[in-house]
């Protein structure tokens, strides 16, 4: 129950931090419907994620790791690779922006 509750809370932060970055320069009101930073933060979130489990799968195949089909966190059964695609996807927005203050 912990771990639901640590996802959400990360969940939540992840995407409040993309809400703000995607509108820090949009003040003016739109001429047409556009989506709302939400909708448009978490279809980032979604892609984000996406891209990195086929990254992960393409290299597991590649380099013929075992992998088991489900882990237990708490009283949730994950696949291994979803969940740190996920979990790295919800932590990209503070790397990103580590990244760009160190470099």
């Amino acid at each position: 129950m912990i771990y639901f509750f640590c996802f959400l809370l990360l969940f939540i932060f992840s995407l409040a931090e993309r809400v703000r970055r995607k509108g820090a320069g949009k003040r003016e009101l739109p001429a047409e419907p556009r989506p709302s930073p939400l909708s448009e933060a978490l279809g980032e979130l979604l892609a984000v994620a996406g891209g990195i489990y086929l990254a992960l799968l393409m290299a597991v195949s590649f380099l013929g790791l075992e992998i088991p089909a489900r882990i237990r966190l708490g009283s949730l059964l994950l696949e291994p690779l979803a969940a740190l695609s996920v979990l790295l996807a919800l932590l990209q927005p503070w790397l990103a922006r580590l990244w760009f203050r160190c470099w």
